[in-house]
This record gives C-alpha cells, sequence and structure tokens, in this order.
C-alpha cells in the first residue's frame, strides 16, 4: 500500500516538475530552452513510477488472500515508511523556509537533521557531521554565487 502512495507522489511530482519548465526564459524559438532536460527527466520519473504502480496494483490483487485490516495496513506503512515520511516533512519545511531564513541557515539545518535522523548517532560521528555539512554548505555557496553568478535566497539570517 505504500509504494503506491509513494508512486501516486511520485507521478503528481513529475508533472509538476514538467509544467514548471515551461516558466523558463527561451533564448529563441530554434533552439531547446533550459526546461527541456528538467521536463524530460519529469517526463521519464512519470513513465517509470506508472510502470512500478501498475506493476505493483496487479501484485496486490494477487496477493488480496491475505486479508489484513485497513488498519493494520496503515500501521504496516507507517512503520515501514516512518523515515521517508519524516524525510519528506523535513524537505517540504527546507523548502518552505527557505525564502524566508535563508539559504545558508536552512541548508545547514537540512543537512545535519538528514544525517542525524539517517546516519548513526555517536558523538564522534555529530561532530564530522556537523564540519561536513559546514563545508558542504559554504562550499557550494560560494562556488555558485562568485564562480556561477547564482543567487540564492537570503532570507532575514543569511
Amino acid at each position: 500500500m505504500g509504494e503506491i502512495i509513494v508512486l501516486l507522489l511520485l507521478i503528481i511530482f513529475s508533472g509538476l516538475i514538467f509544467m514548471q519548465g515551461d516558466e523558463f526564459a527561451h533564448l529563441n524559438e530554434s533552439q531547446l530552452g533550459p526546461g527541456t532536460f528538467p521536463q524530460l527527466i519529469a517526463v521519464l520519473l512519470a513513465v517509470l513510477s506508472f510502470v512500478l504502480l501498475i506493476r505493483k496494483i496487479i501484485d496486490m490483487k494477487r496477493a488480496a488472500g491475505t486479508g489484513a485490516s485497513a488498519g493494520e495496513q496503515f500501521r504496516a506503512f507507517l512503520h515501514e515508511y516512518k523515515l521517508v515520511i519524516i524525510m519528506f516533512a523535513m524537505l517540504t519545511a527546507y523548502i518552505i523556509l527557505i525564502d524566508v531564513i535563508g539559504f545558508v541557515v536552512m541548508t545547514l539545518l537540512f543537512v545535519i537533521a538528514a544525517g542525524l535522523l539517517i546516519g548513526p548517532k555517536k558523538r564522534k560521528n555529530i561532530v564530522i557531521l556537523v564540519c561536513v555539512s559546514v563545508v558542504l554548505t559554504f562550499s557550494t555557496y560560494l562556488f555558485f554565487q562568485n564562480v556561477l553568478y547564482v543567487r540564492f535566497p537570503s532570507g532575514i539570517l543569511l
């Protein structure tokens, strides 16, 4: 059941990416625009998700004889996909708050929180995680800001 929900979300997500791909400014009409590659990836993601969705529905119909209740299926879904749900919520909060708080602070918090959620919780690893997140965030920021001239959301902090 959980796979079906995730696949439906992926299909919706790829549709949103495809629609957003047209909003990039085109240099001229004869060349492919900057949104062409994201649209191609979105179509590929949607097609593959749809194929997996059909396979999962067929597999569920074959295994319908087990007869687990809806509550048991939902609890099993939450137990199996707990990390995915938490990471999705963290990513959603990151996307929403990046314009308000700023790229540097939100990226530092997101990378540290994701590392703590997924990785081992030894003290030595936490120190390494914080160091890696600081280096990763600031190197990405400086490279894109000063070399590629890409502006990041500054927010209220940085």
